[in-house]
């Protein structure tokens, strides 16, 4: 099997690897966006029917802006006597950035951009010059080490080329 063949088998299978995580992705972020709505909406009809039951506030007014404060912090709830705080979402992200499969995707997904036809273009074009540049420099270096070695004789006397 040749290089390029090699190459493009690769490619290939780094293509259907990506493609498969962003359908995984898309369909994990929807559930995810139905979950939180769900959970929001019921967040919300318990606060409100702890807000009935407290009758601490004096006027309708104040409860619905009391419920729209409620909304902008965390959610805390007590279940079975225990209190229950949801996280926020900057340490949801931060608790999944850490984990192993997280960061396999962005390194996959890494790869994936460096294997696009833009990318790789401008990749082997790099390396190319590169290569171009050092087998310039190692063809100086042959014919300076050959005028060194098969140079011409030296002049007769010592002194030959030297004032007279």
């Amino acid at each position: 099997m040749s290089v390029q063949l090699a190459m493009l088998v690769a490619t290939a299978v780094l293509a259907v690897v990506a493609v498969a995580a962003a359908v995984v992705a898309v369909r994990a972020l929807r559930q995810a966006k139905q979950l939180g709505d769900r959970v929001a909406r019921d967040e919300v009809a318990a606060y409100r029917d702890h807000l009935e039951d407290s009758r601490d506030l004096d006027t309708p007014a104040r409860a619905s802006q009391a419920l729209d404060q409620r909304d902008d912090l965390e959610v805390v709830r007590v279940v079975e006597g225990r209190v229950i705080v949801q996280p926020t979402h900057d340490q949801v992200v931060a608790a999944s950035m850490t984990r192993p499969a997280v960061r396999l995707n962005i390194v996959a997904a890494g790869v994936a951009h460096a294997l696009r036809p833009e990318s790789r273009d401008r990749i082997l074009g790099l390396m190319r010059r590169e290569y171009r540049a050092r087998k310039r420099a190692r063809q100086r270096a042959a014919r300076a080490a050959a005028r060194a070695t098969n140079g011409p004789p030296p002049p007769a006397g010592g002194r030959g080329w030297v004032g007279s």
